[in-house]
């Protein structure tokens, strides 16, 4: 095979590796373009194994752009939520990862990785998301077996912490979404909130110049209220689609053609147990992208 026909064997994992450490599509497809410049250059006969040297430059590109954008994230106005993107093709795991590989794609999962340091964070998503024995972790990141250990374990702290329950989307999952989004519209609050688990949590991402809830809201009642005060800000030119963002039904709202907000839902035991809403819609461009060319 050419050095051009084996990395594009590998660009789905790469990339998928790339977007859960970095949370942004864009810097995800840069570290991964990086990545192909570099093998590009290289002879082929001086690799073993051509996945594994992709998947360690990759990873330390995708490092090194994190902690470039560590400072922006920690002055960030309100609640950071990863850019998100369409559904991506289902990288080789095996069977028992691949219910981690959906989760660890989730939006609510990634909000919680930003709790571990950048190489905490690759560790994790290298180690228990991909399945990459320790040992070869620790070559990537040039650290020793030791120290990754530790590294796994706060990962591990981190994400026992914060994890958000997460379930297979129901079978109905488009009529649950459609009578909640009737029960709101019609202002219907004790229907609503009784499609909210008691301790149902929403994130709003609105940055420094959108409007949105700058914490958490906590509870039945504050987030329907809350869900009810977003269906009275419906505009002219405002229209819903039904679409599928990191692996999850969402609903995705444009107002004249342009991206206003993204918002999926998890679901447990036919109740929302959490939702998070993208409304920066700089972070939506590259979904918008996406979802514009597939329409």
């Amino acid at each position: 095979m050419t050095s051009a026909e084996l990395f594009e064997a590998e660009r789905p994992r790469l990339r998928a590796i790339a977007y859960r450490i970095v949370g942004t599509p864009d810097d995800a497809d840069d570290a991964v373009q990086d990545a192909w410049l570099r093998f590009d250059s290289v002879d082929l006969g001086t690799i073993d194994n051509p996945a594994a040297w992709l998947t360690t430059v990759t990873t330390r590109l995708a490092i090194d752009r994190l902690r470039a954008s560590e400072r922006r994230r920690e002055t960030y106005v309100g609640p950071w939520l990863s850019e998100p993107i369409d559904d991506e093709p289902s990288p080789d795991v095996s069977p028992e990862h691949a219910v981690m590989l959906a989760e660890s794609l989730s939006l609510g999962f990634m909000a919680v990785l930003e709790r571990a340091s950048p190489l905490e964070r690759a560790v994790f998503i290298l180690h228990d998301v991909f399945a990459y024995p320790l040992a070869d972790v620790a070559g990537i990141i040039e650290r020793s077996p030791a120290a990754t250990r530790q590294l796994a374990k706060r990962a591990r702290d981190h994400v026992h912490e914060g994890r958000p329950r997460f379930a297979p989307e129901p079978e109905d999952i488009e009529t649950l979404t459609q009578l909640v989004m009737a029960a709101t519209f019609e202002g219907d609050v004790e229907t609503l909130e009784s499609y909210l688990a008691e301790d149902v949590v929403h994130i709003s991402d609105g940055g420094p110049h959108y409007r949105a809830a700058r914490a958490p809201i906590v509870g039945p009642h504050r987030v329907g209220r809350f869900f009810l005060g977003l269906a009275k800000k419906f505009e002219p030119g405002m229209e819903f689609h039904v679409v599928r963002a990191n692996g999850q039904p969402a609903i995705y709202l444009t107002v004249n053609g342009d991206p206003f907000m993204l918002m999926v839902t998890n679901w447990h035991e036919g109740q929302i147990s959490s939702s998070f809403a993208v409304r920066n819609a700089e972070k939506l461009a590259a979904f918008h992208r996406a979802w514009a060319a597939s329409t």
